[in-house]
């Protein structure tokens, strides 16, 4: 089925009531379906045909969602984009998508270079409805009838975080669209009385799932266009939000902020629950984010291709040491040993693996899709690595790629990460594996202190009182920030590269 007959659904039972918002424009569910529909006529009348792409360089605005939905409706598969990535980067996923029309603001257009600019652009400007977009869907018709679909068919891609090639374009089918938001419904309890916000980007698969989740439960979607605490709570607050996702770097900036900035929430948040995960944050973090704004907060584990699993919406069973249950509306999970392709027992660290209606078929690339082959038993690999207890909860315990081999031992960087967390003075730390001549990796760490009273020999003496001594950081680098992707998530080449220029530096006498 298209995903797209949800809206069609919301117009005929709640046309009047509030579908999405920005900081510039509100549109009510008819409105939406309207817009939607007058874009997806503009497109055909343009030549674009089921199969072809719109390119969507934008922040979270109204029109991104438009584009979505005229998608949907249209059989033309979006294909949102990293707004913040700009030159060679840009040029060269804008390339490899080729689109037939690309969606941007107006003062954008001049960065997409020929290969958007020869297809056809559209462009937003600030104010409300004014640019080339608005212009151009002026005397289409109203209402577009929304194309069948099969489960399989295209709904959108998604370009994964990339930082050294051009990002892997991920399919994510109709089935897909409608198992994932079904899932996420049933296990978040989502109903049209909730109200979403999208703090994450909607070329992020976290920022798409807000859309999806609101789209399938009916609910009004807020979008935060870029990231101001002042005006997250503001927002929060006088939408009535009651769920959102968050990235782990925003959590730590929730939790270490002044106390006085959340007042406007102290008598009023409508807040039940953010889902959300990231590098590894100390629960104390946790807690006091869910002081400050309310609800549960749910750690999860989540990625573009597909495959998911949360913590229960429920405080008794909620905790902060795993990434919680699989969902089978959505995908199954197992946990699978890559040298003999079985199913490692409970407690047994193994590959994460997915498979099921949740889970992206591979990677477009034009007319070829580009898969990564399955284990036995039709299991997707992710690349991640962790296991499985007794009671069904997944632990995450990192990318495959990143465990750190120094010695002949294995070290988790996320183990390490959060023992340092725990330690009194430590904001935030990510851990990284540098190469050394004689035990293949050394072990270190990029730390963000409290204040300038934290000092590397403290930090050592901690770890070793809770870490064996091959997993205890040998270089330690001290910063202000982490460094950030264009996504929000840590960058760690860039964090490696900092440790590498700390590890190479003279010591001093």
């Amino acid at each position: 089925m298209n995903f797209a007959l949800f809206l069609d659904m919301k117009v005929r039972s709640d046309p009047d009531r509030l579908a999405v918002a920005d900081h510039r424009l509100r549109l009510c569910w008819s409105e939406l379906d309207r817009q939607a529909s007058r874009l997806a006529y503009l497109m055909r009348a343009r030549g674009l045909a089921p199969g072809d792409r719109l390119a969507i360089y934008l922040p979270n605005r109204v029109e991104v969602v438009v584009a979505l939905l005229a998608c949907l409706k249209s059989g033309v598969i979006a294909t949102p984009l990293n707004w913040r990535l700009s030159g060679a980067e840009l040029h060269r996923v804008v390339s490899h998508c080729a689109p037939a029309l690309t969606l941007t603001s107006s003062d954008r257009i001049a960065l997409l270079g020929p290969g958007a600019s020869a297809a056809g652009v559209l462009g937003v400007d600030e104010a409300p409805g004014g640019g080339s977009f608005w212009a151009a869907l002026e005397g289409q018709p109203d209402r577009f009838a929304t194309i069948g679909r099969q489960a399989g068919d295209i709904a959108n891609l998604l370009y994964t975080s990339g930082t050294t090639s051009t990002p892997k374009a991920a399919i994510h089918t109709h089935g897909m669209r409608v198992a994932v938001a079904a899932a996420m419904t049933d296990a978040f309890a989502l109903s049209s009385r909730d109200v979403a916000l999208a703090v994450s980007p909607l070329f992020h698969t976290a920022g798409l799932s807000v859309f999806a989740n609101a789209l399938f439960a009916g609910c009004p979607l807020i979008l935060l266009e870029k990231w101001n605490l002042e005006d997250f709570v503001r927002i929060v607050a006088e939408e009535g939000v009651s769920f959102m996702h968050l990235i782990g770097t925003l959590l730590v900036d929730i939790a270490n902020a002044d106390e006085q900035i959340f007042d406007p929430l102290k008598a009023s948040s409508r807040v039940r629950f953010t889902w959300g995960g990231g590098h590894s944050i100390s629960p104390d973090k946790f807690l006091s984010y869910e002081r400050r704004i309310g609800g549960l907060f749910l750690l999860g584990y989540s990625r573009t291709e597909g495959g998911l699993s949360y913590n229960p919406l429920d405080a008794a069973r909620r905790n902060f040491s795993d990434h919680g249950f699989p969902n089978r509306n959505s995908s199954e999970l197992a946990i699978i040993d890559p040298a003999t392709q079985r199913p490692c027992n409970t407690d047994v660290t193994g590959e994460i693996c997915f498979r099921g209606d949740g889970v992206s078929p591979g990677y477009w690339d034009g007319h070829f899709l580009r898969t990564v082959p399955p284990y036995d038993g039709g299991w997707q690999p992710t690349g991640d690595l962790g296991c499985v207890d007794a009671e069904g909860r997944l632990y995450f315990l990192g990318r495959g790629d990143h465990m750190i081999k120094t010695g002949g031992e294995n070290v988790f960087p996320d183990e390490v990460a959060s023992v340092l967390l725990g330690l009194n003075g430590v904001v935030d730390a990510v851990v990284v594996g540098l190469p050394d001549e004689r035990m293949g990796q050394r072990v270190a760490a990029l730390v963000v202190p409290a204040g300038p009273a934290l000092h590397t020999e403290d930090l050592i003496a901690g770890c070793r009182l809770a870490l064996a001594g091959y997993k205890t950081p040998r270089v330690v680098g001290f910063i202000d920030a982490l460094p950030k992707l264009g996504s929000g998530k840590v960058d760690l080449a860039a964090c490696r590269s900092l440790l590498l220029a700390k590890a190479a530096a003279p010591t001093p006498c």
